[in-house]
């Protein structure tokens, strides 16, 4: 059977693949190919069917019924073992792989039928329904915080001890007006990539650190932000956040609430813990990046950018945490502006959609009819 027996596994050369499977489009020889184990999802669907219409049609007698039941009962059965041995397969696959770091091997080691319908899941809404949304620690009332029964990330990081004086390292001028700006582009990075590897960015900190910089035009670019909408839009326009515009608008609500802090009040406990994380992740990252070089001399001119790169978002980090200790009540002050910035993206998406589903309405409407379908019905 040649190409057939390639694509589901089998052994058959008896005869030459004349039919074709109207479900996957697969050819095969004959019934047995048909009936295949390896082609099970498509032959037990088409006899359910089967099945299903004949229990349907009127004309069958109650003995025929009968036995059309029992032999949906004997297809679910073996539909239930199937499954079961598909599991099997797959963990020995599996075994020997680490879940969390081995995402490749794991992919290769999948058929083309199980990545196929990996992705459509990814794609439908499915698999996000069978992951554990993270709930961020800022996003945790202080008094409901042992409650929570989910990630050990709903307490908030602490706060690195040693925070440099700002006064030493401006020892010839004063802070800038917009540093406060600059602050609100780091949490909005943060904050992003917190909720993108739900509340895991620690698992892989080389990976979530260079994408947090990448995100942050501040960090990545030494861009100056006049005004906090600045701030935000450079992140949401920023080629890093290919994501949906709701997931990028509750991001503006995800930075208030860390300025707000834990009382809703004027303090900047969150804020210190925020870039707190973010230095530590760096730091981290950093120190991997000179652990490889030393491993596998690796020196190419991407890999040591990534690692200057790293460096010196270090030491911003370090002195935006030195100015906030010594000036970041400052801070507070940009939140007026960025609960108008919230509603006004709230307020433009509501619009959009509706615009949207105005336009896909008319296109409905000037669809021409199917070939076929009744225009005019007689009345009788």
């Amino acid at each position: 059977m040649g190409q057939t027996g390639e694509r589901w596994g089998l052994r058959c050369q008896k005869d030459q693949a004349k039919y074709t499977c109207p479900r996957c489009n697969t050819r095969y020889c004959g019934l047995s190919c048909y009936r295949d184990k390896s082609h099970s999802e498509c032959s037990e669907a088409f006899y359910k069917t089967c099945c299903m219409e004949a229990l349907g049609n009127r004309d069958v007698s109650s003995e025929e019924k009968q036995k059309m039941l029992e032999m949906l009962d004997r297809l679910e059965k073996e539909e239930a073992e199937n499954s079961d041995e598909m599991e099997e397969e797959l963990l020995d696959r599996l075994t020997g792989l680490n879940l969390d770091t081995d995402s490749e091997l794991i992919w290769s080691r999948l058929t083309e039928k199980e990545q196929a319908q990996f992705n459509r899941m990814a794609e439908d809404g499915r698999l996000g329904n069978l992951v554990e949304v993270w709930t961020p620690w800022w996003d945790v009332k202080k008094e409901k915080i042992s409650e929570v029964d989910g990630l050990k990330a709903n307490h908030a990081p602490k706060v690195t001890p040693k925070i440099p004086d700002i006064s030493k390292l401006l020892t010839k001028s004063k802070p800038s007006a917009d540093i406060k700006n600059n602050v609100v582009n780091v949490l909005y990075a943060y904050v992003f990539v917190c909720r993108l590897y739900n509340g895991t960015h620690w698992d892989c900190p080389q990976e979530s650190a260079l994408k947090l910089v990448k995100t942050s035009d501040v960090m990545a670019k030494h861009s100056v932000c006049s005004s906090p909408s600045e701030a935000v839009q450079l992140c949401m326009t920023n080629r890093e956040c290919q994501q949906s515009q709701n997931f990028l608008i509750g991001l503006v609500s995800d930075v208030i609430k860390v300025l707000q802090g834990p009382s809703g009040g004027a303090d900047l406990d969150f804020v210190l813990a925020a870039l707190s994380d973010v230095l530590q992740l760096l730091k981290k990252s950093h120190s991997q990046y000179k652990r490889d070089v030393k491993l596998y001399q690796a020196s190419s001119s991407d890999f040591m950018e990534e690692k200057q790169l790293l460096f010196l978002s270090m030491k911003k980090v370090e002195f935006y945490l030195g100015w906030c200790q010594r000036c970041g009540i400052v801070l507070l002050s940009v939140l007026p502006e960025l609960k108008l910035e919230h509603s006004r993206l709230l307020e433009e998406l509501k619009v959009t959609n509706e615009v949207r589903e105005s336009i896909e309405k008319n296109l409905d409407e000037l669809r021409p009819p199917k070939p076929g379908s009744q225009l005019i019905e007689e009345l009788t």
